[in-house]
């Protein structure tokens, strides 16, 4: 009850932040000015973000414990899951969503111009930034600060995040195009999670064909859609050993997810960077989702989210208790 309680309130905090600064963006004082100065807050506050990320992951023993025992499971079973989600979104957006790999619909006006527009944005220079962000903060969170410090990276997550969702509901807002954005993605934004989920999960029981842990107990392991704090939770009663591979496999995913986005939205599609980070990409996901991306992306990434984060808590019960 705590957990799901908790886990609402967060919900409502996240979706508050953003509807706020999209409210601020859209006034047209705020409209009328170029503020520079958002976009590289922006940046900045994303790499504090995930450096501290980067910190609090590498003062966690559990993680670095994990790697030697059980990495190799945990990285198949990850890969594997990722690659089945983005391959069942981009079906979805293709075939029933009918957009085209910027997010727009097939032979929109705008997505000749989109093209032009994105050559610039979706690089793989945030994919360089991330990368030295994260390997900087596990280096500085394992050998250089102390446990008093890495006390309280959860605190500086926490504002971190509520400062980037303020933002990029600024951004939002600023563009004007909010409500059409909304209109645009309509209900069959809901088929996103469940794309989401239904990819990772078969892929995860391919995983299972190939490991020990068999089909069952993969499966398992990769319901946690990215909640690396909960999964493990969740199956330490029903398996020690699969709530490790569980807790590795879902921080693996979002550590995956925050650094190959940039290329997912270059190569592939912006609706399908929503697919990789699963439940994370309503928050510590969702700026880079947005960054590497369009701000339209921000109803697919954070709907997505939202809905997996609900999932997770039913999905992973229901796993462990299939008769197999």
């Amino acid at each position: 009850m705590g957990t799901t309680l908790s886990t609402l309130t967060n919900l409502a905090i996240y979706i508050a932040l953003v509807v706020i600064g999209a409210f601020i963006g859209s006034r047209k004082g705020v409209r009328s000015r170029p503020l520079v100065w958002v976009s590289k807050l922006q940046f900045v506050a994303l790499m504090i973000l995930i450096v501290t990320l980067g910190v609090n992951l590498g003062a966690n023993d559990e993680v670095i414990s994990s790697l030697g025992q059980i990495g190799l499971a945990a990285l198949f079973i990850t890969v594997l899951a990722m690659v089945g989600s983005i391959l069942f979104l981009s079906l979805l957006r293709r075939f029933v969503l009918k957009l085209d790999r910027y997010g727009l619909p097939k032979g929109a006006a705008q997505a000749e111009e989109q093209e032009t527009h994105s050559a610039g944005k979706a690089d793989n220079s945030l994919t360089k930034w991330i990368v030295i962000a994260v390997v900087l903060g596990m280096l500085a969170g394992r050998f250089v600060l102390p446990p008093a410090v890495t006390a309280h990276c959860g605190t500086v997550i926490n504002f971190g995040l509520y400062l980037l969702l303020f933002m990029v509901g600024m951004d939002m807002g600023k563009q004007g195009t909010l409500i059409s954005d909304i209109k645009a993605a309509g209900f069959q934004v809901l088929l996103v999670p469940v794309a989401v989920c239904a990819g990772t999960l078969v892929f995860a029981a391919l995983a299972g064909l190939f490991l020990p842990l068999g089909i069952k107990d993969s499966m398992a392991a990769a319901s946690g859609m990215g909640w690396y704090s909960l999964a493990p939770t969740l199956l330490a009663p029903y398996s020690l050993s699969v709530s490790a591979v569980a807790f590795l496999s879902n921080v693996m995913r979002e550590i995956f997810s925050i650094l190959f986005i940039p290329l997912v939205a270059r190569y592939i599609g912006y609706v399908e960077c929503a697919a990789l980070p699963g439940a994370a990409a309503m928050d510590t996901v969702l700026p880079v989702v947005v960054g590497a991306t369009h701000e339209r992306i921000t109803i697919y990434s954070f709907t997505s989210g939202v809905v997996l984060s609900l999932a997770v808590p039913i999905l992973v019960p229901a796993i462990v208790a299939l008769p197999f």
